[in-house]
């Protein structure tokens, strides 16, 4: 009896000692060169790994670094399978047992096949003694390539705990993480570290926070030109801005008040914008008769909800995440509070400290004058700043009392009219004499699918959607015998049918594709109806769907005999998202778009918006814009939004670079100037298709001095021209890159105008021909339209001055035949 419970005592004393091998396992890995690679410790994931090999795969406590695979130096990795609802974000908490200088952490992200991969990864540490987090990078993956590894120098800190932070780009990419290596930097190990971590502790790391924000609401772990870091430094942003833009106005030679242009001819003057198709191409037409493509920007108001970021954890405790706080009370306009806890806007304190006393109405007559040197024309969506004229678009809510119908709701119901209308009436009275309102749009991405469909033919009689649907299936197959037939059920009446769940595989894709059209088209008559009752002056835009996500083609198509313009929100490269709605006709809008780059602690939206700069951000939007200005049923969009998001996140953890202009209420210029020379060719785009001679190689008579070359005639850029020197015989030519078909040559000229010129073609720029001359050139805008012919080199030959000096041109464009 005794040797049996001694032999007993011995194998749980064996049990325990490996037990504690485990956790106490302190082996300084192999030597890398001179190089100290760290293979210690214990490490727990977040989420159990459902792919790649074991031990890890499906591990859900502590792993050994010794023997699990991260650090084994081979292919095996650990992987985290997508599906619809997978955690977008997969944690690693390293336990390195005691504290230790690091100089370097290799991770390595190896993919099996391109469904493989992740979105950005955030690495943080913290020393033994600390009680959050320090982050050591955000890197953001670049390219393409399966196998993947980053870099990230850690410089001598000290820390015991490393945790990995890995996002993926969409709930259904497949995360892998094949290898961690941690290098240890010179300097002596911790002495006397507390206990190993259980699982249980490790996973609580998840819990401690991370600094992020400084007290401008800037990234701290980085530098970048321009970064604040005084409030002097903001208020000299303001008098140099302010002193740049003092004398920034519409021209009224060239627009009239709204920002319609001139130039292109003078229509029915009623008062409000509307819409009107003028040789084949939808225009807005302002109030004063005068044509306007919505150039928008959405979300342009300082208090803009989804600019704040939390203050609190869910459970009410600081997030210690920031530097420092704006002052509570000399900055309590930048705080709220809600259900959902305390939110501090960085946007506001930073503008209250720039600007001073009458902070608001100072930044809102910085933003009009900003708004209107960059091109844009319009507020498109969203909020807009207060005491800020400019054209806008509403957007109306729905009320939140309707019965639901998942993202939708029931549009059968009978209370939804009275409901929808009680609570948009007076808003819609108060707006009618509005001269800057465009119109409407109603609710936000919530169409119908065939989920919705599947949803409600489940409901019982009480619902008015299944009702309505029961109705229209009986009306359209003749009689109850023959529903029953098709369903294959008994029931002995319509209102059983109304009462009984029914499987959607038992309905024809057919009959679902109608009753998503009924249901749509029930939905906007209602809608316009309201509208047109208490607001009869402005427009009905729709109802911004998403074309990829909850909507369908049954669902957009109901909508187009009650809408004024049908609206979306695309975030894509170019203006394809609009070939699925030619066939109807009808003008149409993109209220939210946007192109982000990952710096500054901010990120991308979405993979098709992905951007590697703040310049490119601009090279992008400029191909959107011109792509969607093509299209003859085009009429505008909108640039989501005038803001970036919050570092530190908004509630539900955005963080998106979408701004025009950052938190600390900077202009990305580098963006910017190249939307300005986007908007400015839109128009003569939307009217004659792109600009052939748009960034074409030029060659001129002469240049008066090296600012004014000639490349600045084909720059696209309004503000830069060519200038000649002072003579009459001078010229400029276009060199379109091949032999193509023109017909029409704009030119904008300087106050050194041609009293006297040709327009000439050639195909060797030897030969010219002239398609046209005149010898009454009075300045201004010259748009030159002649027979279509075939030639690469497009000239204009000064013959005459209008002026002592020479002859300058701040653009010189060249179109061929467009079928618009």
């Amino acid at each position: 009896m005794k040797k049996g419970v001694m032999m007993c005592t011995r194998i749980v004393l064996a049990f325990l000692l490996a037990t504690t091998a485990l956790a106490a396992f302190i082996q300084i890995g192999h030597a890398r060169g001179e190089e100290t690679m760290l293979v210690t410790g214990n490490y727990v994931y977040s989420v159990s790994p459902d792919g790649g090999n074991s031990p890890d795969l499906l591990s859900t406590g502590l792993t050994s670094a010794a023997k699990g695979v991260l650090y084994d130096g081979t292919t095996a990795y650990a992987g985290w399978m997508g599906k619809a609802k997978s955690s977008m974000t997969v944690h690693v908490v390293i336990d390195l047992l005691r504290d230790y200088p690091l100089d370097q952490l290799r991770v390595v992200m190896n993919s099996p096949n391109k469904y493989w991969g992740f979105k950005d990864m955030t690495v943080k540490y913290r020393p033994e003694a600390a009680t959050g987090y320090y982050i050591a990078t955000r890197h953001i993956r670049q390219g393409t390539e399966l196998n993947y590894t980053v870099n990230v120098p850690m410089a001598g800190v000290t820390a015991r705990f490393i945790v990995l932070d890995i996002t993926r780009t969409q709930a259904y990419q497949h995360i892998p993480l094949t290898e961690v290596e941690i290098t240890q930097g010179s300097g002596t190990p911790g002495q006397n570290p507390e206990p190993s971590f259980t699982a249980e502790q490790l996973k609580a790391e998840l819990h401690k926070d991370a600094l992020m924000a400084d007290r401008y609401g800037q990234w701290m772990n980085d530098a970048w030109p321009g970064k604040i870091t005084s409030d002097a430094q903001l208020r000299q942003n303001y008098m140099d801005e302010a002193a740049a833009l003092v004398n920034v106005a519409y021209d009224p030679a060239i627009y009239d008040p709204y920002g319609g242009i001139k130039r292109i001819g003078k229509y029915e003057s009623t008062g409000y914008f509307r819409l009107q198709q003028v040789n084949g191409i939808w225009w807005f037409i302002t109030p004063d008769g005068y044509p306007f493509l919505l150039k928008g920007v959405d979300a342009a108001s300082l208090w803009e909800a989804g600019y704040m970021t939390p203050t609190q954890k869910p459970d009410g405790t600081p997030r210690q995440i920031f530097e420092q706080l704006p002052d509570r009370t000399l900055y309590a306009p930048a705080y709220t509070k809600d259900v959902n806890g305390e939110h501090v806007n960085f946007i506001v304190s930073n503008v209250m400290k720039k600007y001073g006393s009458d902070y608001e109405a100072k930044w809102g007559d910085i933003t009009r004058k900003r708004l209107i040197q960059w091109g844009f024309n319009a507020f498109s969506k969203w909020t807009k700043p207060k005491g800020v004229t400019f054209p806008y678009v509403q957007v109306l809510q729905d009320p939140a009392t309707l019965r639901r119908i998942l993202w939708s709701y029931d549009v059968f119901d009978p209370q939804t009219a009275p409901i929808i209308e009680s609570t948009l009436k007076k808003q819609l009275q108060n707006a009618r004499t509005s001269k800057w309102l465009i119109g409407y749009t109603y609710d936000n991405e919530a169409g119908w699918t065939t989920d919705i469909v599947k949803e409600l033919l489940m409901y019982r009689a009480d619902s008015p959607a299944k009702s309505a649907f029961i109705d229209y299936y009986v009306t359209r197959h003749g009689s109850l015998d023959n529903v029953n037939l098709l369903l294959g059920m008994n029931a002995v009446s319509v209102n059983e049918l109304k009462d009984t769940p029914i499987a959607i595989t038992k309905v024809s894709s057919a009959d679902v594709s109608g009753f998503i059209t009924l249901a749509s088209e029930t939905y906007y008559a209602m809608i316009r109806d309201i509208l047109k009752r208490n607001d009869p002056n402005h427009l009905f835009l729709g109802s911004t769907v998403v074309p990829t996500w909850r909507t369908s083609m049954d669902w957009d198509r109901g909508a187009m005999p009650y809408v004024d313009a049908f609206s979306v929100d695309s975030y894509t490269r170019d203006g394809s998202w609009m070939d699925e709605y030619e066939a109807f006709g009808k003008p149409l809008l993109n209220l939210e778009h946007s192109f982000g780059s990952s710096d500054r602690g901010l990120s991308y939206i979405s993979a098709p918006t992905k951007t590697t700069s703040i310049a490119e951000r601009g090279v992008a939007y400029r191909a959107f814009a011109e792509s969607q200005a093509q299209n003859p049923l085009f009429v505008g969009s909108g640039w989501y939004a005038y803001f970036d998001q919050a570092v530190t996140g908004r509630l539900d953890r955005e963080s998106y670079n979408i701004g025009l202009v950052n938190q600390q209420d900077q202009p990305y210029t580098d963006m910017v100037s190249i939307m300005k020379m986007a908007h400015a060719g839109l128009e003569n785009i939307h009217l004659y298709g792109i600009n052939l001679a748009a960034g074409a190689a030029v060659a001129a008579s002469s240049t008066h001095v090296a600012s004014l070359a000639a490349a600045n005639a084909v720059d696209g850029d309004g503000a830069t021209r060519w200038g000649s020197n002072y003579t009459d015989n001078e010229w400029i030519y276009a060199d379109l890159g091949a032999v193509k078909t023109v017909n029409r040559v704009y030119l904008s000229w300087e106050a050194a105008y041609a009293k006297a010129y040709k327009i000439q073609v050639s195909n060797d720029a030897k030969t010219w021909t002239d398609v046209f001359a005149t010898t009454s050139g009075d300045g201004g805008i010259d748009d030159i339209s002649f027979s279509a012919k075939s030639a690469r080199y497009v000239r204009m030959l000064g013959l005459k001055r209008g002026s002592s000096y020479g002859y300058s041109l701040w653009r010189f464009e060249v179109f061929g035949p467009t079928s618009g």
